[in-house]
Order: C-alpha cells, then sequence, then structure tokens
C-alpha cells in the first residue's frame, strides 16, 4: 500500500481548501460588502463565513457529512482581525477532526462548499442538517437575508 498514502494525502489535500490548512498559521477574519446582504465577514481572500442555528454558544455541532458541505474556518494559530471585525469577539474551539475551529460572538464559523469565489453567499438562508445557516455580521449576529 505504499502507492496508497500519496493518493490519500492529494485527496486529503484537495479536502482542506476550505478549512484554511493550505494557509497555515493564522487565520484573519475581515468584514466586506456582501450585495444584497450588506457587511459581512469573510476570511483574508474574501470568502464568506457562516453561523449555523442549531450550534450551542462555543460549540460545534457540525461533524461529518455536515462539515463535508460547511467546512469549519480554522486556524493554526492565533486569528487576527482586520476591517469591521473585532479582535474581542473572535477565540477558538477545539476539534476533534482538525485544527481548531474559529468562533465569533461565541457561533463557530464556517465555510459553504458551493461558495467557491470572493463574495460568494450560496449557503445564506439554507436550511441543512437540521436548522439554518446564516452570514454573520462584524456584530456578530446572523445576517437576514
Amino acid at each position: 500500500m505504499v502507492f496508497g498514502v500519496p493518493v490519500a494525502a492529494l485527496a486529503v489535500a484537495g479536502c482542506a481548501t476550505a478549512t484554511n490548512s493550505q494557509n497555515p498559521g493564522r487565520m484573519q477574519i475581515r468584514s466586506d460588502q456582501a450585495p444584497p446582504l450588506g457587511q459581512v465577514l469573510v476570511n483574508e481572500t474574501g470568502r464568506t463565513l457562516y453561523l449555523f442555528v442549531a450550534d450551542p454558544p462555543n460549540q460545534s455541532t457540525c461533524s461529518g457529512a455536515c462539515a463535508s458541505i460547511w467546512p469549519p474556518a480554522t486556524t493554526q494559530g492565533p486569528p487576527r482581525a482586520a476591517g469591521g471585525a473585532q479582535t474581542a469577539e473572535i477565540t477558538t474551539i477545539a476539534r476533534s477532526d482538525g485544527p481548531r475551529q474559529l468562533v465569533y460572538a461565541g457561533h463557530p464559523l464556517y465555510y459553504y462548499q458551493a461558495d467557491t469565489g470572493r463574495g460568494d453567499t450560496r449557503g445564506q438562508g439554507l436550511t441543512q442538517f437540521g436548522a439554518g445557516w446564516y452570514a454573520i455580521s462584524p456584530q456578530g449576529q446572523q445576517v437576514a437575508g
């Protein structure tokens, strides 16, 4: 099975794009305009960050199949804030399946797999895995719309 290891590593690397593992180090959270939603939190490349309504404060309930569609936003170092994001609202939580997950104002943060570019908000308002998914404002609230 010597040949299986590189293939598995490539498969994992391909899936890791949304979880920030290709950009090891400190993750940056900032705000950006996402029409028609207004100001939302994004990562350093402009990818929209979401909250999951089913998550209790500072706890992620999204794993397995959920995390494959809604990959957790992770960091491999202390996260930073820029723009309208507030440093005091950013923390992290431990995940059993990988690096530390970013939390903003008590909300664990996720990406949506179908968002492929800067400013995409295809996950906004979807109900999947038992609850709603919403972009998050710099004030730490779910964005309506």
